[in-house]
């Protein structure tokens, strides 16, 4: 099986069930599950809400070794992981559930950061599609959110050569996030070249690649951090 083969498996659309009244009333689909995963590192650190995909939600492993739920850890964020199996921007995911979907619940939280990334999940969507459904939902990130403050980061790949489809993504996630005036988080590819590093399906990242992860991103944090003081 291709390299891109086992991502769409990961990305394909889940197809809703379909709901028919005895009234032959039109037919309802079923409501998108976001479930979240709540990590209270500190009761008095900031509220944040992370909006993904699998590698994000920490596939195969228990949530709190998630790159997001390390990163709470290592700040004192109060964390609530939206992020769910296949999703994207484009693509509803495991649970029927796109990055729309995350934001939705994402605004009834309230938090003062929100950390949301593009996903491989999307690399066979159409790139009219994909801007399209990138630019609403950070559109409607920001405007639910006026004040929070909003981290894009970079779209993460496997061990293997990052494919052009994705870079792709990442230059036009970074584009929307900007016009938003989110902050964009470039973490280049932290699992390339690292084998050891993967599950044996060749997709999810281990319990030490999603520390990688996480210390890419608290390393470009850092960066923009000094650079912006």
């Amino acid at each position: 099986m291709s390299r891109f083969a086992k991502v769409t498996s990961w990305g394909a659309s889940v197809v809703l069930g379909l709901s028919i009244a005895l009234s032959a009333a039109p037919a309802q689909a079923s409501t998108p599950d976001v479930v979240p995963q709540v990590t209270d590192a500190s009761a008095a650190g900031p509220t944040v809400v992370a909006i993904g995909d699998s590698i994000m939600e920490g596939h195969g492993l228990a949530p709190d070794q998630a790159w997001p739920a390390l990163l709470a850890q290592r700040y004192g964020w109060r964390l609530t992981n939206l992020a769910s199996d296949g999703s994207g921007f484009a693509t509803a995911g495991n649970n029927g559930d796109t990055f729309a979907d995350q934001v939705a619940v994402a605004l009834t939280l309230h938090p003062s950061i929100v950390i949301i990334s593009g996903s491989s999940n999307d690399v066979d969507r159409t790139p009219s599609t994909l801007s399209a459904d990138t630019e609403q939902t950070l559109q409607t990130l920001r405007a639910g959110l006026p004040d929070a403050q909003i981290l894009v980061v970079s779209p993460v790949w496997s061990d293997t050569p990052e494919p052009d489809r994705l870079a792709s993504i990442d230059v036009q996630t970074a584009g929307d996030a900007q016009g938003i005036g989110a902050r964009v988080i470039d973490i280049g590819q932290p699992l390339s070249g690292r084998a050891d590093l993967m599950l044996p399906d060749d997709v999810h990242p281990t319990a030490q690649g999603q520390q990688a992860i996480a210390q890419a991103v608290a390393r470009a944090l850092a960066t923009r951090t000094a650079q912006s003081g």
